[in-house]
């Protein structure tokens, strides 16, 4: 636009715009105020010249003049479209009532209206109270205090001794970036379960699994009971430190669970380490030895396996190759067991064998779980567990043909009867009230905490 042509707008005189066009529906999406303001600039830059203002905008002229009136009414944004005529409008002192009470208890819509039932007398609708808590929101005074996530402690692998620190993690057993398409539909056909856990020893890469096919809390709970069972059952004494990441199964955003869980693994003398949200890194020893367990197990492996069966014999057979066989260059290339020997001489040579088990199987027989707990196509057995009187702990597995169980007692009499484990005969040894003291006190720990946590839930 030339200085000639801004001179006789501002005069007032007739200007041509011919190609001048403002997209005004463009400018109202963004800003409606701010689009109406260009519209009134405009209108004063042209000499009030309606049509044209109207022309260059693409709108109609009584569009204008409504604009015109808004700036006269001191109110250039959208007009409310709530009905002039509400007959059924909740009262403004009910509203003002379930603003207090939302303020106040920061209940949602289906409490809050139980709330307001019981204790004042006033039956109003959860999708009221939602509607009427959406159009008062910038009156709800409820300040949550923002959550710290608590610092996570410093993990020093490299001074670590054997036992101190095991790494845990979930790996999805069906990864596309390691198996090809036909592998995942010959694992979907044969029903494989989805699942391993791992549990790693940082200083001798010693390593623990099992597997699954439900990605649940409950089997992440006895995978953290079997897990200290077995190391200190077979001579591993240190503290022991978990580090785990954010996943729901080991705990995740839940402070309650967590909470429950550092309650109850302290007792074995055991501590948890939630490691940073998506550092993968800090659990850096267990997720390299997923990529090995890809490499040198299920690739070359997995069409083997015609059943669940096929799979436990197959991973019992490679977890051996792996702690007992395969040599690893970062241990001075000695296996996970030797170097686990060399540190501590008085393990048990047993621990070496160990027994891949189905989680799922054991999880729903640890306790009375209930809710979220409880697998969706498992049952618990009746009868079992109904009476406080008597809780049942039952781990079982088989190791070629020999049964373990750890252990199944009852919590009354405090008597128990205890298989011994990895024997050739299943030996079962009585253990009754005034024996107690002779256990081990690891096992009675075990035992005891497993029936409280079970109690818990």
């Amino acid at each position: 636009m030339t200085a000639s042509t801004g001179r006789s707008m501002r005069n007032g005189a007739r200007t041509s715009c011919q190609g001048v066009v403002i997209d005004y529906k463009c400018l109202r999406a963004i800003n409606p105020e701010a689009a109406r303001r260009a519209v009134l600039e405009y209108l004063r830059s042209c000499g009030h010249n309606v049509s044209r203002t109207a022309s260059v905008f693409g709108i109609n002229r009584p569009v204008v003049y409504d604009i015109l009136r808004k700036e006269r009414e001191g109110n250039l944004d959208d007009r409310s479209k709530v009905p002039h005529h509400q007959p059924r409008i909740t009262p403004k002192l009910v509203e003002d009532r379930i603003v207090e009470a939302k303020s106040t208890i920061g209940l949602g819509p289906e409490r809050l209206s139980r709330h307001l039932k019981q204790h004042e007398g006033l039956s109003i609708a959860p999708g009221t109270i939602r509607h009427v808590l959406r159009r008062n929101k910038h009156r709800i005074q409820r300040f949550l205090p923002k959550t710290r996530r608590e610092k996570r402690e410093h993990v020093d692998w490299y001074s670590a001794r054997p036992g101190e620190i095991v790494q845990i993690d979930l790996k999805h057993i069906r990864d596309r970036k390691a198996l090809s398409s036909e592998q995942i539909l010959h694992l979907d056909r044969c029903r494989i379960p989805n699942y391993q856990w791992s549990a790693l020893d940082v200083n001798s890469r010693f390593k623990l699994i099992a597997y699954s096919r439900e990605k649940a809390w409950n089997n992440g709970l006895c995978w953290y009971l079997w897990v200290i069972s077995w190391l200190r059952t077979h001579g591993v004494q240190s503290p022991i430190v978990f580090t785990v990441d954010n996943g729901e199964e080991f705990g995740g955003k839940s402070w309650m669970k967590v909470r429950d869980l550092r309650k109850l693994i302290s007792s074995f003398g055991c501590r948890l380490i939630q490691n940073h949200k998506g550092h993968c890194e800090e659990n850096a020893h267990v997720e390299r030895s997923h990529r090995t367990d890809d490499d040198e197990f299920y690739i070359p492996r997995v069409l083997k396996m015609k059943s669940e069966s096929d799979l436990l014999h197959e991973a019992m057979g490679y977890i051996y190759y792996y702690n007992n066989v395969r040599e690893h260059s970062s241990l001075g290339y000695q296996t996970p067991f030797a170097h686990l020997k060399k540190q501590l001489p008085h393990i048990d040579d047993n621990i070496r064998f160990v027994v891949p088990i189905m989680l799922d199987k054991v999880s729903i027989q640890l306790g009375p779980w209930s809710g979220y707990h409880l697998l969706a196509q498992h049952q618990p057995l009746s009868g079992t567990y109904g009476s406080c009187a008597f809780c049942h702990v039952h781990l079982s597995l088989t190791l070629k043909g020999a049964l373990v169980n750890l252990p199944a007692f009852n919590s009354f009499s405090s008597s128990a009867s205890v298989v011994m484990p990895f024997s050739k005969t299943v030996t079962h040894v009585p253990i009754s009230s005034t024996a107690w003291a002779s256990l081990p006190p690891v096992v009675f720990k075990l035992c005891f905490a497993a029936i409280s946590r079970a109690r818990w839930l």
